[in-house]
């Protein structure tokens, strides 16, 4: 798929507050994987094949008192879970 069919699908999920952070290609140029968010917590991924999946940060303050944030810099490594309900149609 290209870049351009994921930004459609995902646009049509009408979810508030989504922002795309970063596209992964494949060697082909096709799209790999997508990362998004809603708000701070909530960390979404889809597959090639637009399986969702979601991540929700620790809401656990850490030692600052802030929520804890480890790995958020970097979303492609976050330990995200299956979650059909966020799967993308393609048309």
């Amino acid at each position: 798929m290209k870049t351009k069919d994921f930004e459609q699908a995902i646009e049509a999920l009408g979810a508030q507050g989504l922002e795309i952070l970063k596209f992964s290609y494949q060697l082909n140029g096709g799209v790999a994987a997508v990362f998004a968010r809603i708000g701070e917590y909530t960390f979404l991924k889809w597959d090639a094949y637009g399986r969702g999946f979601c991540f929700d940060v620790e809401r656990e303050p850490g030692s600052d008192g802030k929520p804890a944030m480890a790995g958020v810099e970097h979303p492609e490594y976050l330990d995200y879970r299956r979650d059909p309900d966020f799967d993308l149609k393609f048309d």
